[in-house]
Protein backbone atom coordinates (compact mmCIF):
# COMPACT_ATOMS: atom_id res chain seq x y z
CA UNK A 1 0.00 0.00 0.00
CA UNK A 2 2.71 2.33 0.46
CA UNK A 3 4.41 1.57 -2.55
CA UNK A 4 1.67 2.22 -4.57
CA UNK A 5 0.76 5.21 -2.25
CA UNK A 6 4.31 6.81 -3.34
CA UNK A 7 3.78 5.65 -6.80
CA UNK A 8 0.85 7.97 -6.74
CA UNK A 9 2.28 10.98 -4.70
CA UNK A 10 5.15 11.09 -7.54
CA UNK A 11 2.64 11.22 -10.48
CA UNK A 12 1.06 13.94 -8.98
CA UNK A 13 4.31 15.89 -8.45
CA UNK A 14 5.32 15.73 -12.35
CA UNK A 15 2.70 17.88 -13.41
CA UNK A 16 3.95 21.18 -11.36
CA UNK A 17 7.75 20.45 -12.78
CA UNK A 18 7.81 22.55 -15.97
CA UNK A 19 5.77 25.17 -14.36
CA UNK A 20 8.19 28.68 -14.15
CA UNK A 21 7.81 31.48 -11.93
CA UNK A 22 7.30 34.60 -12.87
CA UNK A 23 10.51 36.79 -12.14
CA UNK A 24 11.22 40.19 -11.75
CA UNK A 25 13.20 40.15 -15.32
CA UNK A 26 9.94 38.90 -16.73
CA UNK A 27 7.81 41.73 -15.61
CA UNK A 28 9.55 44.21 -16.58
CA UNK A 29 9.85 43.05 -19.81
CA UNK A 30 6.65 42.64 -20.07
CA UNK A 31 5.42 46.04 -19.01
CA UNK A 32 8.32 47.61 -21.79
CA UNK A 33 6.23 45.64 -24.85
CA UNK A 34 3.26 47.44 -23.47
CA UNK A 35 4.29 50.70 -23.50
CA UNK A 36 5.86 49.96 -26.91
CA UNK A 37 2.76 49.45 -28.19
CA UNK A 38 0.40 52.50 -26.69
CA UNK A 39 3.91 54.52 -28.05
CA UNK A 40 3.25 52.78 -31.49
CA UNK A 41 -0.59 53.27 -31.26
CA UNK A 42 -0.18 56.70 -30.28
CA UNK A 43 2.15 57.78 -33.08
CA UNK A 44 0.45 55.19 -35.75
CA UNK A 45 -2.98 56.33 -34.92
CA UNK A 46 -2.65 59.96 -35.54
CA UNK A 47 -0.55 59.30 -39.06
CA UNK A 48 -3.28 56.87 -40.02
CA UNK A 49 -5.70 59.29 -39.85
CA UNK A 50 -3.34 61.96 -41.38
CA UNK A 51 -3.13 59.77 -44.36
CA UNK A 52 -6.97 58.94 -44.66
CA UNK A 53 -7.22 62.59 -44.25
CA UNK A 54 -5.32 63.52 -47.22
CA UNK A 55 -1.68 64.28 -45.42
CA UNK A 56 1.40 63.28 -46.97
CA UNK A 57 5.05 63.51 -45.71
CA UNK A 58 6.94 65.72 -48.55
CA UNK A 59 10.33 64.69 -48.96
CA UNK A 60 11.60 67.65 -51.20
CA UNK A 61 10.35 70.09 -48.75
CA UNK A 62 10.56 68.06 -45.81
CA UNK A 63 7.01 68.32 -43.85
CA UNK A 64 3.83 66.83 -43.95
CA UNK A 65 1.06 68.29 -45.98
CA UNK A 66 -1.82 68.30 -46.83
CA UNK A 67 -2.28 66.93 -50.62
CA UNK A 68 -4.72 68.83 -53.96
CA UNK A 69 -6.64 67.27 -56.15
CA UNK A 70 -6.32 67.69 -60.10
CA UNK A 71 -9.70 67.12 -61.75
CA UNK A 72 -8.74 66.74 -65.73
CA UNK A 73 -11.11 66.53 -68.69
CA UNK A 74 -10.90 66.56 -72.44
CA UNK A 75 -12.78 66.87 -75.61
CA UNK A 76 -12.69 64.13 -77.10
CA UNK A 77 -12.57 62.13 -73.58
CA UNK A 78 -10.96 59.16 -72.86
CA UNK A 79 -7.47 60.42 -73.68
CA UNK A 80 -4.34 59.62 -71.82
CA UNK A 81 -2.83 61.37 -68.48
CA UNK A 82 0.64 61.87 -68.31
CA UNK A 83 2.00 63.44 -64.72
CA UNK A 84 5.84 64.17 -65.13
CA UNK A 85 6.16 62.43 -67.95
CA UNK A 86 4.63 59.32 -66.34
CA UNK A 87 1.13 57.84 -67.79
CA UNK A 88 -1.42 57.29 -64.88
CA UNK A 89 -2.13 54.37 -65.16
CA UNK A 90 -6.05 52.96 -64.96
CA UNK A 91 -7.43 56.64 -65.31
CA UNK A 92 -8.32 58.51 -68.60
CA UNK A 93 -10.66 61.68 -68.93
CA UNK A 94 -12.35 62.47 -67.44
CA UNK A 95 -10.46 61.72 -64.40
CA UNK A 96 -10.15 63.05 -60.51
CA UNK A 97 -6.53 62.93 -59.12
CA UNK A 98 -6.26 62.96 -55.38
CA UNK A 99 -3.89 63.03 -53.16
CA UNK A 100 -1.25 64.98 -54.98
CA UNK A 101 1.99 66.13 -53.17
CA UNK A 102 1.37 70.20 -53.71
CA UNK A 103 4.27 70.96 -56.35
CA UNK A 104 4.32 72.14 -59.99
CA UNK A 105 3.31 69.16 -62.18
CA UNK A 106 4.12 68.81 -65.98
CA UNK A 107 0.84 67.17 -67.25
CA UNK A 108 0.19 66.08 -70.82
CA UNK A 109 -3.19 64.88 -72.53
CA UNK A 110 -2.60 62.38 -75.65
CA UNK A 111 -4.75 60.64 -77.89
CA UNK A 112 -4.21 59.14 -80.88
CA UNK A 113 -5.07 60.87 -83.65
CA UNK A 114 -4.56 64.53 -81.76
CA UNK A 115 -2.16 66.94 -80.88
CA UNK A 116 -0.51 66.43 -77.54
CA UNK A 117 -1.83 69.25 -74.77
CA UNK A 118 0.71 69.69 -72.29
CA UNK A 119 0.97 72.63 -69.32
CA UNK A 120 2.72 72.94 -66.14
CA UNK A 121 0.25 73.21 -63.51
CA UNK A 122 0.23 73.83 -59.79
CA UNK A 123 -1.16 71.90 -57.05
CA UNK A 124 -1.83 73.32 -53.74
CA UNK A 125 -2.56 72.16 -50.18
CA UNK A 126 -6.29 71.08 -49.51
CA UNK A 127 -7.61 72.60 -52.90
CA UNK A 128 -8.46 71.56 -56.25
CA UNK A 129 -6.31 72.45 -59.74
CA UNK A 130 -8.95 72.14 -62.53
CA UNK A 131 -7.92 71.42 -66.27
CA UNK A 132 -11.47 71.25 -67.87
CA UNK A 133 -12.36 70.77 -71.43
CA UNK A 134 -9.14 70.75 -72.65
CA UNK A 135 -9.95 70.68 -76.55
CA UNK A 136 -7.48 67.76 -78.14
CA UNK A 137 -7.33 69.46 -82.14
CA UNK A 138 -7.31 66.34 -84.38
CA UNK A 139 -3.46 66.11 -86.43
CA UNK A 140 -5.55 65.80 -89.79
CA UNK A 141 -4.33 67.03 -93.42
CA UNK A 142 -6.40 68.90 -95.97
CA UNK A 143 -8.30 67.79 -98.80
CA UNK A 144 -9.26 69.77 -101.78
CA UNK A 145 -12.84 70.82 -102.40
CA UNK A 146 -12.15 72.74 -105.63
CA UNK A 147 -9.61 74.95 -107.94
CA UNK A 148 -10.50 78.36 -107.95
CA UNK A 149 -8.16 81.76 -108.19
CA UNK A 150 -10.24 83.23 -105.49
CA UNK A 151 -9.77 87.24 -105.45
CA UNK A 152 -12.19 88.12 -103.10
CA UNK A 153 -13.93 86.03 -99.83
CA UNK A 154 -15.93 87.37 -96.91
CA UNK A 155 -17.45 84.65 -94.96
CA UNK A 156 -21.06 85.44 -93.01
CA UNK A 157 -21.91 86.77 -89.45
CA UNK A 158 -23.44 83.44 -88.42
CA UNK A 159 -20.18 81.45 -90.27
CA UNK A 160 -22.35 79.32 -91.73
CA UNK A 161 -21.19 80.14 -95.69
CA UNK A 162 -19.12 82.14 -97.77
CA UNK A 163 -19.26 83.99 -100.66
CA UNK A 164 -16.11 84.36 -102.99
CA UNK A 165 -15.10 85.93 -105.98
CA UNK A 166 -13.37 84.24 -108.87
CA UNK A 167 -10.75 85.69 -111.40
CA UNK A 168 -13.37 84.77 -114.50
CA UNK A 169 -15.69 87.38 -112.37
CA UNK A 170 -18.25 84.48 -110.88
CA UNK A 171 -19.87 85.33 -107.69
CA UNK A 172 -19.89 82.07 -105.64
CA UNK A 173 -21.05 80.51 -102.60
CA UNK A 174 -19.91 78.08 -100.14
CA UNK A 175 -22.27 76.24 -97.24
CA UNK A 176 -20.28 74.75 -94.85
CA UNK A 177 -23.41 72.40 -93.58
CA UNK A 178 -23.07 70.32 -96.74
CA UNK A 179 -19.71 71.68 -98.47
CA UNK A 180 -22.32 72.71 -101.84
CA UNK A 181 -20.78 75.14 -103.75
CA UNK A 182 -23.08 77.04 -106.18
CA UNK A 183 -22.77 80.31 -108.31
CA UNK A 184 -24.61 83.23 -107.35
CA UNK A 185 -24.05 85.40 -110.28
CA UNK A 186 -22.03 86.25 -113.32
CA UNK A 187 -20.45 89.49 -113.31
CA UNK A 188 -19.96 91.79 -115.95
CA UNK A 189 -16.18 93.13 -117.17
CA UNK A 190 -16.20 96.36 -115.24
CA UNK A 191 -12.77 97.21 -113.22
CA UNK A 192 -14.02 97.42 -110.18
CA UNK A 193 -15.21 93.56 -107.92
CA UNK A 194 -15.72 93.81 -105.11
CA UNK A 195 -17.58 91.99 -101.38
CA UNK A 196 -18.85 94.62 -99.42
CA UNK A 197 -20.60 93.92 -96.67
CA UNK A 198 -22.97 91.20 -95.12
CA UNK A 199 -26.76 91.88 -93.93
CA UNK A 200 -27.34 91.45 -90.08
CA UNK A 201 -28.99 88.43 -91.21
CA UNK A 202 -26.25 86.27 -93.17
CA UNK A 203 -29.47 85.84 -96.09
CA UNK A 204 -28.17 88.93 -97.54
CA UNK A 205 -24.72 90.12 -99.62
CA UNK A 206 -23.39 93.35 -100.90
CA UNK A 207 -21.43 93.60 -103.54
CA UNK A 208 -20.03 96.15 -105.98
CA UNK A 209 -19.57 95.81 -109.83
CA UNK A 210 -17.90 98.74 -111.42
CA UNK A 211 -20.06 101.56 -110.44
CA UNK A 212 -23.09 99.70 -109.38
CA UNK A 213 -24.06 97.98 -106.33
CA UNK A 214 -25.80 94.67 -106.34
CA UNK A 215 -27.66 92.70 -103.47
CA UNK A 216 -27.68 89.18 -104.05
CA UNK A 217 -30.21 86.81 -101.27
CA UNK A 218 -28.39 84.13 -101.19
CA UNK A 219 -30.90 82.32 -99.59
CA UNK A 220 -32.67 82.60 -103.28
CA UNK A 221 -30.05 82.63 -106.09
CA UNK A 222 -32.55 81.62 -108.47
CA UNK A 223 -33.04 85.12 -107.92
CA UNK A 224 -32.05 88.19 -110.29
CA UNK A 225 -29.75 90.53 -108.21
CA UNK A 226 -31.48 93.60 -107.04
CA UNK A 227 -29.51 96.75 -108.48
CA UNK A 228 -29.15 99.60 -106.26
CA UNK A 229 -30.17 102.70 -108.27
CA UNK A 230 -26.74 104.79 -109.14
CA UNK A 231 -27.22 108.12 -107.82
CA UNK A 232 -22.89 108.33 -107.63
CA UNK A 233 -22.64 106.48 -104.73
CA UNK A 234 -18.89 105.82 -103.26
CA UNK A 235 -20.12 104.01 -99.75
CA UNK A 236 -23.05 101.80 -98.87
CA UNK A 237 -23.65 99.48 -96.04
CA UNK A 238 -26.37 97.84 -94.19
CA UNK A 239 -28.72 99.04 -92.02
CA UNK A 240 -27.23 97.09 -88.71
CA UNK A 241 -30.72 95.59 -88.05
CA UNK A 242 -32.75 95.11 -91.16
CA UNK A 243 -31.57 93.60 -93.75
CA UNK A 244 -33.84 95.26 -96.07
CA UNK A 245 -32.46 98.93 -95.00
CA UNK A 246 -29.16 100.12 -96.48
CA UNK A 247 -27.82 103.54 -96.15
CA UNK A 248 -25.55 105.22 -99.21
CA UNK A 249 -23.29 108.33 -99.55
CA UNK A 250 -22.52 110.59 -102.09
CA UNK A 251 -21.32 114.37 -102.32
CA UNK A 252 -24.38 115.11 -101.25
CA UNK A 253 -24.92 113.58 -98.00
CA UNK A 254 -26.12 110.35 -96.22
CA UNK A 255 -29.11 108.70 -97.78
CA UNK A 256 -31.33 105.99 -96.37
CA UNK A 257 -32.56 103.74 -98.97
CA UNK A 258 -35.21 100.99 -98.21
CA UNK A 259 -34.45 97.58 -100.54
CA UNK A 260 -38.42 97.04 -100.31
CA UNK A 261 -40.01 99.68 -101.42
CA UNK A 262 -36.79 101.69 -102.98
CA UNK A 263 -38.15 104.37 -101.45
CA UNK A 264 -34.85 106.79 -101.14
CA UNK A 265 -34.35 109.63 -98.11
CA UNK A 266 -31.65 112.04 -97.19
CA UNK A 267 -30.75 112.10 -93.73
CA UNK A 268 -27.65 113.56 -93.55
CA UNK A 269 -26.78 116.73 -95.82
CA UNK A 270 -22.81 117.04 -95.52
CA UNK A 271 -20.37 115.11 -97.47
CA UNK A 272 -18.35 113.12 -93.91
CA UNK A 273 -16.00 110.09 -94.21
CA UNK A 274 -17.97 107.58 -92.99
CA UNK A 275 -20.87 107.20 -90.79
CA UNK A 276 -23.23 105.02 -88.37
CA UNK A 277 -26.68 104.75 -87.94
CA UNK A 278 -28.80 103.58 -84.67
CA UNK A 279 -32.45 104.07 -84.66
CA UNK A 280 -32.57 108.07 -84.89
CA UNK A 281 -29.20 108.99 -84.12
CA UNK A 282 -25.98 109.18 -86.76
CA UNK A 283 -22.89 109.45 -85.93
CA UNK A 284 -20.46 110.58 -88.47
CA UNK A 285 -16.65 111.17 -89.35
CA UNK A 286 -16.27 115.23 -90.66
CA UNK A 287 -13.04 116.93 -90.72
CA UNK A 288 -11.25 114.87 -87.91
CA UNK A 289 -14.26 115.40 -85.36
CA UNK A 290 -16.73 112.90 -84.47
CA UNK A 291 -20.44 113.70 -84.36
CA UNK A 292 -23.56 112.58 -82.72
CA UNK A 293 -26.84 113.52 -84.17
CA UNK A 294 -30.61 113.13 -84.26
CA UNK A 295 -31.62 112.72 -87.65
CA UNK A 296 -35.17 114.32 -87.19
CA UNK A 297 -33.16 117.05 -85.26
CA UNK A 298 -30.34 118.45 -86.70
CA UNK A 299 -30.14 121.04 -84.10
CA UNK A 300 -29.02 118.59 -81.20
CA UNK A 301 -25.04 117.92 -82.95
CA UNK A 302 -23.02 116.64 -80.28
CA UNK A 303 -18.81 116.70 -80.66
CA UNK A 304 -17.71 113.13 -79.46
CA UNK A 305 -14.17 113.28 -80.31
CA UNK A 306 -11.39 114.43 -82.69
CA UNK A 307 -8.70 112.40 -84.11
CA UNK A 308 -6.98 111.95 -87.13
CA UNK A 309 -7.55 109.42 -89.33
CA UNK A 310 -7.00 109.92 -92.96
CA UNK A 311 -9.07 106.44 -94.38
CA UNK A 312 -11.48 106.16 -91.19
CA UNK A 313 -14.49 103.44 -91.26
CA UNK A 314 -17.41 102.55 -88.70
CA UNK A 315 -17.11 98.58 -87.91
CA UNK A 316 -19.66 98.23 -84.88
CA UNK A 317 -21.90 95.27 -84.16
CA UNK A 318 -23.23 97.28 -81.30
CA UNK A 319 -23.44 101.12 -79.84
CA UNK A 320 -21.54 100.25 -76.98
CA UNK A 321 -18.63 101.92 -78.08
CA UNK A 322 -17.33 103.70 -81.43
CA UNK A 323 -15.46 101.67 -83.16
CA UNK A 324 -12.95 103.50 -86.52
CA UNK A 325 -10.43 101.12 -88.06
CA UNK A 326 -7.81 102.97 -90.74
CA UNK A 327 -6.65 100.09 -92.69
CA UNK A 328 -4.51 102.29 -94.55
CA UNK A 329 -2.79 103.61 -91.75
CA UNK A 330 -3.47 100.27 -89.29
CA UNK A 331 -4.85 102.27 -86.66
CA UNK A 332 -7.89 101.27 -84.62
CA UNK A 333 -9.76 103.60 -82.68
CA UNK A 334 -12.26 103.07 -79.69
CA UNK A 335 -14.37 105.46 -78.50
CA UNK A 336 -16.81 105.10 -75.55
CA UNK A 337 -19.31 108.06 -76.46
CA UNK A 338 -20.44 108.62 -72.85
CA UNK A 339 -17.04 109.70 -71.51
CA UNK A 340 -15.03 112.05 -74.00
CA UNK A 341 -12.07 112.69 -75.05
CA UNK A 342 -10.90 109.27 -73.95
CA UNK A 343 -10.22 107.81 -76.93
CA UNK A 344 -7.96 104.47 -76.85
CA UNK A 345 -5.89 103.98 -79.97
CA UNK A 346 -3.91 100.66 -81.31
CA UNK A 347 -1.78 99.59 -84.13
CA UNK A 348 -3.87 97.28 -85.75
CA UNK A 349 -5.34 96.08 -89.28
CA UNK A 350 -8.45 94.15 -88.77
CA UNK A 351 -10.64 92.90 -86.49
CA UNK A 352 -12.98 89.32 -85.53
CA UNK A 353 -15.78 89.58 -83.49
CA UNK A 354 -16.48 86.97 -81.46
CA UNK A 355 -19.82 88.28 -80.05
CA UNK A 356 -21.13 92.30 -79.80
CA UNK A 357 -19.29 92.86 -76.67
CA UNK A 358 -15.93 91.19 -77.47
CA UNK A 359 -13.40 91.35 -81.04
CA UNK A 360 -9.78 91.15 -81.46
CA UNK A 361 -7.89 93.01 -83.26
CA UNK A 362 -3.88 92.10 -84.75
CA UNK A 363 -1.15 94.20 -86.57
CA UNK A 364 1.70 92.75 -88.18
CA UNK A 365 3.13 91.28 -84.89
CA UNK A 366 0.44 91.31 -82.01
CA UNK A 367 -2.58 90.10 -80.71
CA UNK A 368 -4.71 91.75 -78.72
CA UNK A 369 -8.34 91.26 -76.80
CA UNK A 370 -10.83 93.75 -76.12
CA UNK A 371 -14.11 93.63 -73.91
CA UNK A 372 -16.26 96.12 -74.23
CA UNK A 373 -17.00 96.34 -70.49
CA UNK A 374 -13.06 96.86 -69.48
CA UNK A 375 -11.22 100.16 -69.91
CA UNK A 376 -8.01 98.42 -72.00
CA UNK A 377 -7.41 95.80 -74.59
CA UNK A 378 -5.33 92.83 -73.24
CA UNK A 379 -2.47 91.44 -75.81
CA UNK A 380 -2.34 88.10 -76.19
CA UNK A 381 0.72 87.28 -77.64
CA UNK A 382 3.67 88.54 -79.97
CA UNK A 383 4.99 86.55 -82.88
CA UNK A 384 8.15 87.39 -84.79
CA UNK A 385 7.35 85.61 -87.85
CA UNK A 386 4.32 88.23 -88.45
CA UNK A 387 0.60 87.91 -88.63
CA UNK A 388 -1.39 87.84 -91.45
CA UNK A 389 -4.96 86.66 -90.33
CA UNK A 390 -6.39 86.19 -87.31
CA UNK A 391 -9.98 84.39 -86.29
CA UNK A 392 -11.74 83.29 -83.15
CA UNK A 393 -12.03 79.94 -82.16
CA UNK A 394 -16.55 79.73 -82.01
CA UNK A 395 -16.15 79.15 -78.13
CA UNK A 396 -13.83 82.14 -77.36
CA UNK A 397 -11.20 79.82 -75.51
CA UNK A 398 -8.74 79.59 -78.54
CA UNK A 399 -7.53 81.78 -81.37
CA UNK A 400 -6.36 80.92 -84.75
CA UNK A 401 -4.01 82.51 -87.02
CA UNK A 402 -1.95 82.31 -89.99
CA UNK A 403 1.73 83.51 -89.67
CA UNK A 404 4.82 82.63 -91.84
CA UNK A 405 2.14 80.68 -94.18
CA UNK A 406 1.48 78.26 -91.51
CA UNK A 407 -2.05 78.04 -89.77
CA UNK A 408 -1.73 77.62 -86.03
CA UNK A 409 -4.02 77.85 -83.06
CA UNK A 410 -3.57 78.91 -79.44
CA UNK A 411 -5.63 79.19 -76.35
CA UNK A 412 -6.07 81.70 -74.17
CA UNK A 413 -5.32 79.42 -70.87
CA UNK A 414 -2.39 81.78 -69.58
CA UNK A 415 -1.62 79.54 -66.25
CA UNK A 416 2.65 78.95 -67.24
CA UNK A 417 2.84 79.56 -71.02
CA UNK A 418 -0.08 79.19 -73.81
CA UNK A 419 0.04 76.06 -75.76
CA UNK A 420 0.50 77.00 -79.41
CA UNK A 421 -0.28 73.94 -81.98
CA UNK A 422 0.76 74.22 -85.85
CA UNK A 423 -2.17 72.76 -88.21
CA UNK A 424 -1.27 73.53 -91.40
CA UNK A 425 1.88 74.58 -93.24
CA UNK A 426 1.52 75.42 -96.85
CA UNK A 427 2.17 78.20 -99.34
CA UNK A 428 0.68 81.36 -99.84
CA UNK A 429 -2.59 80.50 -97.55
CA UNK A 430 -5.00 83.22 -97.23
CA UNK A 431 -9.04 83.77 -96.79
CA UNK A 432 -9.02 81.51 -93.76
CA UNK A 433 -12.64 81.11 -92.05
CA UNK A 434 -14.04 78.87 -89.55
CA UNK A 435 -17.60 77.07 -89.39
CA UNK A 436 -20.09 78.13 -86.65
CA UNK A 437 -19.53 74.83 -84.86
CA UNK A 438 -15.50 75.46 -84.90
CA UNK A 439 -14.98 72.15 -86.63
CA UNK A 440 -13.64 72.89 -90.08
CA UNK A 441 -11.12 75.19 -91.51
CA UNK A 442 -11.96 76.68 -95.15
CA UNK A 443 -8.73 78.85 -96.72
CA UNK A 444 -7.06 78.57 -100.21
CA UNK A 445 -3.73 77.78 -100.76
CA UNK A 446 -0.81 76.90 -103.80
CA UNK A 447 -0.56 73.43 -104.68
CA UNK A 448 1.96 72.66 -107.30
CA UNK A 449 1.08 76.04 -108.59
CA UNK A 450 -2.39 76.12 -108.75
CA UNK A 451 -4.96 77.32 -106.30
CA UNK A 452 -7.07 75.13 -104.04
CA UNK A 453 -10.09 75.90 -101.65
CA UNK A 454 -9.18 73.76 -98.95
CA UNK A 455 -11.16 72.21 -95.92
CA UNK A 456 -9.22 71.08 -92.65
CA UNK A 457 -11.43 69.48 -90.09
CA UNK A 458 -9.83 70.16 -86.92
CA UNK A 459 -12.48 68.97 -84.13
Amino acid sequence: MRWFGKIKIKKENDKYKNIKLTTANDLALRRTIYILFIVIFLIAAPLVVLYSEGYRYNLKRGKIQKTGILIISSLPKKADIYLNGKVVIGDQTPARLEKLLPADYEIKIAKEGYYDWTKKLQIFENSTTFAEEVILWKNNWPTQLASYDIIDWLASPDNQKSVFLTQNRKIMALDFTDKKISELHQAGYDDNLKILSWSNTSKKILIQVGSQYLVINTERPADSPLVIPNNDYFLIKWDLKNDNLVYALNNLGVYKIDLFSQKTNLILNKKVTDFLVNNDLIYFYYKDVIYKQKITDISQLEIIDGLKCSNCRFINRDFARLLLLDQSDQELFIIDPSTKNKTIKQAAKNVNWLKDDTFLFYNDWEIWIYELEKKEPEIITRIGAGVSQVLWQPEGRHIIFISDNKIKIIELDNRELRNIIELFNGHKINYLTLDNRGRDLYFQSIIADKPYLMELTIR
